[in-house]
């Protein structure tokens, strides 16, 4: 059994994610994500040092809540990301689009 993922808020505009994000937990943790941004007064910036593995799935997400923000007008920020996922990130081109320098 992989580990649980878990999203907090950890202060204003700040969420840590942590643990697994896999195919069968995305649809909540888009939920859960889409709760934090409409709750955030603007930007907001994901720690992501928490996650235990990257995969298409975590990616995913990530994009999925840079959209979401997006139509709120909010920019996503991904902080303390991991080399695996900046990998990821890059070869989909995708480091824009996540807030990642």
């Amino acid at each position: 059994m992989s580990e649980p993922l878990r999203i907090d808020r950890i202060g204003e505009g700040q969420v840590r994610l942590a643990g697994v994000v896999g195919f069968a937990q995305a649809a909540a943790a888009f939920g859960r994500g889409a709760e934090l941004l409409h709750d955030s007064p603007g930007d907001l910036t994901v720690d992501v040092s928490g996650l235990r593995s990257v995969d298409s799935a975590t990616l995913a997400l990530l994009l999925a809540w840079a959209a979401e923000a997006a139509t709120r007008n909010i920019r996503l920020h991904l902080a303390a990301v991991p080399a695996d996922l900046k990998a990821l990130a890059h070869l989909c081109d995708a480091e824009p689009l996540l807030g990642i320098a």
